[in-house]
């Protein structure tokens, strides 16, 4: 249920633009749909559906509104939360590429056995480890197996980092811009 609200609040987000509108609405759709059909059917290939078309949505949404937090050009309260917002779709949008490497190739991610008695690791887990991961906290208690687990781990650590560093950059840089305008205009009079 959560994950349809985040689908239709993520559609809403990036209503500015008709295309993305359109293209977000699509993938959206798709992905409550199949989500929904696996949850009723309980078909493999739907979640694996719903997997990749939900990863697919998460990208076009985060660089969407990472785009528009980056061309603006002064701060406003909407430009800092549209930057919070892209931090944590960067987050979710990892959280479905583990779930779908997991998805595809079972035990792709050790968890140890107090986290994850079962052995199998779900989104829930997976969202966990993303943040963990993309914050560089890393408690260790769960852990990429596969190459393709450790080289989207290694990503993601590396543009959780960059995006705070650059995004931190870009606000401080614009908002030298907007009070060192005022200062010119003070100083012309």
């Amino acid at each position: 249920m959560l994950t349809s609200i985040v689908l239709i609040a993520g559609v809403h987000a990036v209503s500015d633009s008709r295309r993305a509108l359109i293209v977000a609405a699509l993938f959206a759709s798709a992905a409550l749909l199949s989500g929904w059909l696996y949850v009723v059917t309980d078909i493999p290939a739907l979640n694996v559906a719903e997997n990749a078309i939900s990863l697919i949505f998460y990208t076009h949404t985060t660089i969407i509104i990472l785009t528009v937090v980056l061309r603006s050009r002064a701060i406003t309260t909407d430009t800092i939360y549209g930057a919070i917002c892209v931090y944590l779709l960067i987050g979710l949008t990892y959280a479905n590429g583990y779930t779908f490497i997991e998805t595809m190739n079972p035990g792709s991610f050790y968890a140890s056995a107090v986290h994850e008695p079962g052995g199998r690791l779900a989104f829930p887990d997976l969202l966990y480890y993303s943040f963990v991961t993309m914050t560089t906290l890393g408690y260790g208690d769960i852990t990429p197996i596969t190459n393709q687990a450790r080289s989207l781990a290694m990503l993601e650590a590396v543009s959780g980092v960059l995006y705070v560093a650059v995004l931190i950059s870009r606000l401080i840089g614009s908002l030298g811009r907007s009070s060192g305008s005022d200062g010119d205009e003070e100083q012309k009079k």
